[in-house]
């Protein structure tokens, strides 16, 4: 099956469990995953690949990451003036669950040993190699299964 059938499955899964938060993440995930833009339309595209919807949930993960590190700082303020910290809670818990339900359609992450282990051996064969071909190396072989700020601070140490 389809990872885009998969997505549009679960949804309607999830309407019917009235799981309201997994229901609007996969609807919003569907709706972004399908659009097609004018460049990939003037290419011939009209069809969505599994690799546009992985594509498209590693950009949601990223951006919800970002939320929860936003979050956090926020929290932290609110605590160091005393303030009430319950809604900056609620949002954070409805966060970390959309990560996990976009963290089960995407690809199984790299963690940090396995990305130092994958420039090592990389570097290991191809001593004269700056971070632009590790950085391509690591696209080419491992595309969106790493966290890019991560894998480039790896390459440049």
């Amino acid at each position: 099956m389809a990872l885009l059938d998969q997505l549009k499955t679960d949804q309607l899964a999830a309407r019917k469990a009235s799981d309201r938060l997994k229901a609007d993440v996969l609807t919003t995930l569907i709706g972004e995953a399908t659009q097609i833009t004018t460049e990939e339309f003037k290419r011939g595209v009209t069809e969505v690949t599994d690799e546009k919807v992985v594509a498209t949930v590693a950009k949601f993960a990223k951006n919800t990451k970002l939320t929860l590190d936003n979050l956090a700082t926020e929290r932290a303020r609110l605590v160091e003036t005393g303030g009430d910290t319950s809604k900056v809670d609620e949002r954070t818990k409805a966060a970390e669950t959309e990560l996990a339900i976009l963290s089960s359609y995407g690809p199984k992450q790299m963690t940090e040993a396995e990305l130092r282990a994958a420039i090592d051996d990389f570097r290991a064969k191809n001593p004269d190699a700056n971070v632009g071909a590790i950085m391509a190396h690591l696209k080419t072989s491992f595309g969106g299964q790493y966290d890019g700020k991560t894998a480039s601070a790896l390459a440049r140490g």
